[in-house]
């Protein structure tokens, strides 16, 4: 089976989408031989470093250059392998792509399968209409990360039977050993006393959701480091350039603070997710706005503070029983002070609980095999038969006009 992964949001500078990446080489590599995968990529080179079983090729929007076509037309089927491609809360991006990826499909006959991906409340009359008239219909099957994640798309008209809740695939990364964040903390001066690693970012419906958001935090950290002795590190999980970013976050936060020499910048380069989650490791405690940076404490066994920007990191602390779960709207000094503060104490009760929730999520993981399975039973008569009978058809068609 030669499958293609036609929308490429890997390595556009988001170390989070490369750890689904990575899960997806572990899934696929437990799934069996026989299975070839071309990958559409932001950056070909960092695809390659992060996660070298696959094959890249350059992605352009959508399946509009010439290379991305004939991967995609030599493949019997197409994957959307983890992200949140179900989201409008960036407007019409992804969904827009995603249904011209789908409606492409179908033109060509290719059985297409979401594998453990996120579905968030949709907010746009355009956006449902996409959903029921232009993708689920043409849609194999899907697996995603959580029940509440079911239920949206269950809502928006997919079929009960067609899909599976399973979990995201970057559950199935291990931890990684701490050399690599020894050394930056070393070479940050932070080898001693408590640190509190801080990931945070500012999209425009974050903002407009919980505007006090940045001073609040700045707040709650002054407060960490006259009480508690604390140094503050801001890591980088998104290294895009911009506002809405993680660095500029980062950067207007720490200007809001009164303490700013005790707030450290993290490294300003792209890692790969090992290499974040071994920075992770080092930290006493974190706070983060992104759903995988959340997910690399919990891997790496260290307590953290989720301020839930999106569905997803609701879900996530809902699925492992996370009580330190902050509604943005609700989003103050004092929240984030008591969570850290009892962190900061000792071992959290749900820590203890932890490993065992790990290893539920790791089998959850395993279970994205569904829609593969599904998918390698679609794509079976798919062949280059399959190609010429759709492109003699369009011919056809246009002939016919």
């Amino acid at each position: 089976m030669k499958l293609a992964v036609p929308f490429g949001f890997y390595c556009a500078g988001n170390v989070g989408d490369e750890s689904t990446l990575l899960g997806f080489g572990r899934l696929i590599r437990q799934f069996g031989d026989g299975v070839e995968v071309d990958v559409a990529t932001s950056c070909v080179n960092q695809a390659r470093k992060v996660e070298p079983f696959f094959r890249y090729y350059q992605y352009t929007d959508g399946i509009m250059g010439f290379e991305p076509k004939l991967r995609a037309h030599m493949a019997s089927g197409y994957v959307f392998a983890g992200g949140t491609p179900i989201s409008d809360s960036l407007g019409d991006w992804p969904l827009r792509t995603v249904g011209g990826i789908l409606e492409h499909a179908h033109n060509w006959g290719k059985p297409t399968a979401f594998v453990g991906i996120g579905v968030e409340h949709l907010f746009e009359e355009i956006s449902q209409q996409r959903m029921k008239e232009q993708i689920i219909p043409n849609a194999l099957g899907w697996s995603v990360r959580s029940a509440k994640d079911r239920d949206r798309l269950l809502d928006l008209g997919a079929a009960e039977d067609d899909v599976a809740v399973a979990a995201d695939m970057a559950w199935l990364l291990d931890p990684v050993d701490p050399a690599y964040g020894r050394e930056v903390f070393e070479s940050l001066g932070l080898e001693d006393g408590p640190v509190v690693g801080v990931n945070i970012n500012a999209e425009p419906h974050l903002i407009a959701k919980s505007p006090q958001l940045f001073r609040e935090t700045a707040a709650a950290l002054d407060h960490l480091v006259e009480h508690h002795g604390v140094k503050v590190l801001f890591l980088f999980a998104e290294t895009r350039e911009g506002e809405t970013f993680d660095k500029a976050a980062s950067e207007k936060v720490r200007e809001l603070m009164v303490h700013k020499d005790a707030a450290i910048m993290g490294p300003d380069e792209y890692l790969i997710p090992q290499q974040m989650m071994s920075i992770i490791s080092q930290c006493t405690t974190t706070i983060s706005t992104r759903y995988h940076f959340c997910l690399f404490s919990v891997l790496q066994s260290v307590p953290f503070v989720a301020i839930s920007r999106s569905d997803k990191v609701t879900d996530f602390c809902q699925d492992i029983d996370w009580k330190a779960d902050i509604d943005p709207a609700k989003v103050s000094r004092e929240l984030i002070i008591a969570q850290v503060e009892r962190q900061l104490a000792g071992i959290p009760e749900e820590m203890a609980l932890l490993p065992a929730k790990i290893e539920v999520m790791r089998r959850r993981a395993e279970q994205n095999s569904f829609v593969l399975d599904k998918l390698r039973a679609a794509a079976g008569g798919v062949g280059a038969q399959t190609w010429l009978l759709h492109a003699a058809g369009r011919v056809g068609k246009k002939l016919g006009a």
